[in-house]
């Protein structure tokens, strides 16, 4: 997952804890449980969160031998700002559609509609979980510096795998 996203998502649940606050471990968790199939590593949740509280957008709190996350003033108007920044961007694609609809008649809305639920409908749940769960740790990882020798083996990964599904695209 893009480390942007994952910064909205956590301030997003830490939102949502309230008072309560929620500690790292459970961020973890509520991702997983929320997306079904993505957990991030603690390599991702807690650098990030450390810098989240570093830039003044969340606090924590020991309780119990852990640290509780909460949003501080600041955070909840950085969540404020990007969940108006995607109301934006949201209307700026329907702006587009309704354009595309009014050149080339509601057909093309209707045919991009359909293309795009077809698409997504012809892999079996397995593989649109699995190819969904990949998208997000290659985000996972392309927002983080790699040393050259960890690197070169996710490359030789990526290389060894994509030989493998090229073959089974043949067959």
């Amino acid at each position: 997952m893009q480390r942007g996203f994952l910064r909205i998502y956590l301030l997003k649940l830490i939102e949502e804890a309230g008072e309560e606050g929620i500690s790292g471990y459970s961020l973890m968790k509520q991702i997983e449980e929320r997306t079904g199939f993505w957990r991030p590593s603690p390599g991702s949740i807690y650098p990030l969160l450390g810098a989240l509280e570093e830039a003044g957008v969340i606090e924590h709190r020991a309780e119990k031998g852990k640290k509780v996350y909460f949003l501080t003033d600041k955070g909840r108007a950085g969540l404020a700002q990007a969940k108006a920044v995607k109301e934006e961007t949201m209307e700026g694609v329907r702006r587009s559609i309704r354009v595309l609809g009014e050149l080339f008649g509601e057909d093309v809305v209707d045919d991009l509609s359909a293309h795009l639920e077809r698409r997504h409908c012809l892999l079996p749940s397995g593989l649109r979980s699995a190819l969904s769960e990949l998208h997000l740790l290659l985000g996972d990882i392309l927002s983080q510096e790699l040393p050259p020798k960890k690197a070169e083996r996710i490359e030789r990964i990526i290389r060894q795998t994509i030989e493998e599904l090229r073959d089974e695209k043949r067959d």
